[in-house]
C-alpha cells in the first residue's frame, strides 16, 4: 500500500511539473509572438490546454509564468551539501553552478526566449532580479556556513555575488551561441577565469579547461 501511495504522489508531482512547465513554454512562445501587453492570462492557459482557474494555482500573473520558476532554481540543501564537501570555497560555487547547469542545459531554448524578452521588456527585470537575490542568499548562506561566517559578512556576500556574475556571464555565452559550445563549457570557462585570479589572457584551450574542470572536481570529490 506504501508503495502504491508513494507511486501516486510521483505521479502527481510529474503532472504538475509538466503544468507548470507547459505555462511556461506557452507565456514565454505567445509573448515573444504577441507582445507582452496582448498577452491575455486566458491565452496562457488555451495554449497549455488547462483552465484560467488552473494558471492561477501555479503563476500568479503572465509576467511570472513568463519568468518560470523551474530553471537556475538553487536548492538550499543541495548548495549546503556541495560546499561543505570542496575543498575551497569557488570549488563549491563551481559545484553549485554546475548542478544548476544539469538542470536547466536541456531548456536553451526557453532559456534563450526568457533573455530575449527580458531585454524586450525591462518591466520584467525587477522580478528577475528578486529571483537573483534569492539565489544569493542562498550561496551567502553557504559561504557562510562553509567559512564560519555570517551570511551578512562582506566575504560571503561577495562571493556570492561573483558567483552570480559568473553564471549569468556564462549563460549569455551560452544564448548567443558563443562557438556552439555545451553550457558546462562556458561555466567551466568562467570559473577557469576566476580560479587563475582574473588575469587578462587570450582564448583558453582545451588542456587549459580540462585542467580546470580536474581542479574543480578533485574540490568537490
Amino acid at each position: 500500500m506504501t508503495n502504491d501511495a508513494d507511486a501516486q504522489c510521483g505521479l502527481r508531482e510529474r503532472k504538475k511539473r509538466a503544468t507548470r512547465r507547459a505555462l511556461h513554454d506557452a507565456a514565454l512562445r505567445l509573448a515573444l509572438e504577441r507582445g507582452l501587453e496582448h498577452l491575455t492570462v486566458e491565452e496562457i492557459s488555451s495554449a497549455a490546454d488547462v483552465s484560467v482557474r488552473t494558471f492561477f494555482n501555479y503563476f500568479p500573473s503572465k509576467e511570472q509564468a513568463i519568468l518560470g520558476d523551474d530553471i537556475f532554481q538553487a536548492d538550499e540543501g543541495h548548495a549546503l551539501a556541495i560546499m561543505s564537501n570542496s575543498a575551497e570555497v569557488l570549488d563549491g560555487l563551481y559545484g553549485v553552478a554546475m548542478a544548476l547547469v544539469a538542470a536547466t542545459a536541456p531548456r536553451r531554448e526557453q532559456v534563450l526566449m526568457r533573455w530575449q524578452l527580458m531585454e524586450r521588456y525591462p518591466a520584467l527585470l525587477p522580478q528577475m532580479f528578486a529571483r537573483f537575490e534569492q539565489a544569493n542568499r542562498i550561496l551567502e548562506l553557504a559561504v557562510a556556513t562553509r567559512t564560519g561566517a555570517a551570511p551578512d559578512d562582506a566575504y560571503p556576500q561577495l562571493m556570492a555575488a561573483v558567483a552570480s556574475a559568473a553564471m549569468r556571464t556564462a549563460v549569455r555565452r551560452w544564448t548567443a551561441g558563443h562557438g556552439d559550445h555545451s553550457l558546462e563549457h562556458h561555466v567551466t570557462d568562467v570559473f577557469g577565469l576566476l580560479r587563475d585570479g582574473l588575469a587578462p589572457c587570450g582564448p583558453r584551450g582545451a588542456s587549459g579547461l580540462r585542467e580546470t574542470s580536474a581542479a574543480s572536481k578533485r574540490g568537490m570529490s
